[in-house]
């Protein structure tokens, strides 16, 4: 994932979360980024939403392009204490995906 595809990413996630936590009825489409990180990290994150919010998650996030074979970290960091805590701390929905989040990465939305 480059920098642009990061920051482009990270700007629709913070909106998106801001719009489902205040409607969780919105339309909730398959994403359409370049790269499948984005893709992947996209369809964690409506699972973890949907979840949240005790609805069914759409289908279509279980789909296997969905879920990455290699590790993906917040940072390009590679201080195992560091990882060790971000890999017990991601959600089960990114986690089963290959992501790895910080617990509190959408408490400020």
């Amino acid at each position: 994932m480059t920098v642009e595809e990061y920051r482009e990413l990270w700007w629709d996630v913070v909106h998106f979360v801001d719009e489902f936590r205040r409607n969780p009825k919105i339309d909730i489409h398959p994403s359409v980024y370049r790269s499948a990180e984005c893709n992947a990290y996209y369809a964690g994150l409506v699972e973890f939403l949907t979840k949240e919010q005790g609805i069914e998650p759409p289908s279509w996030v279980f789909e296997k392009k969905y879920y990455l074979s290699d590790p993906l970290f917040p940072t390009k960091i590679k201080n195992n204490v560091f990882r060790m805590i971000t890999i017990i701390e991601t959600p089960l929905e990114f986690k089963t995906r290959n992501i790895y989040i910080g617990e509190n990465t959408f408490s400020r939305c």
